[in-house]
C-alpha cells in the first residue's frame, strides 16, 4: 500500500531544520517499524506557489494494518506534537499498487 501526506506550514516553518527532523524521524519510524514501513522518502517543495504544499512524505506500507501501526507510534505522535500548531493544511492519499482501471 502506498501512503502519502502532502503538508503545507505556516510561512518559514519549513526550513532546513525542519527538513532534517521530518527526516531523522521518519527514518526512525522505518527503523521502529521494519515490517510496516517498506520505504519512506521525504521531499521539500522546490517551487513557490501559494497554491504548492511544503513537504511530500510518500510510504510504502506493508498493508492497511501498517498504517495503524505508524499513525500511533509514539515516534509519529511526537513528532506531530511539534508540528502540528505550525500546519496550515494537510492531506493524505492512500492506494494499493494493483488498483488500476
Amino acid at each position: 500500500m502506498e501512503h502519502m501526506v502532502f503538508m503545507k506550514l505556516i510561512p518559514g516553518a519549513f526550513d532546513d531544520a525542519a527538513e532534517r527532523d521530518f527526516r531523522e524521524t521518519f527514518a526512525a519510524l522505518q527503523e521502529a517499524l521494519p515490517d510496516d514501513i517498506l520505504a519512506v522518502c521525504v521531499r521539500k517543495n522546490c517551487v513557490a506557489r501559494e497554491q504548492n504544499m511544503d513537504v511530500l512524505i510518500s510510504m510504502t506500507l506493508a498493508g492497511e494494518s501498517s498504517l495503524q501501526a505508524y499513525l500511533n507510534h509514539p515516534i509519529h505522535r511526537a513528532i506531530g506534537q511539534r508540528y502540528n500548531d505550525k500546519i496550515v493544511s494537510i492531506a493524505s492519499f492512500d492506494y494499493q499498487e494493483d488498483d488500476h482501471d
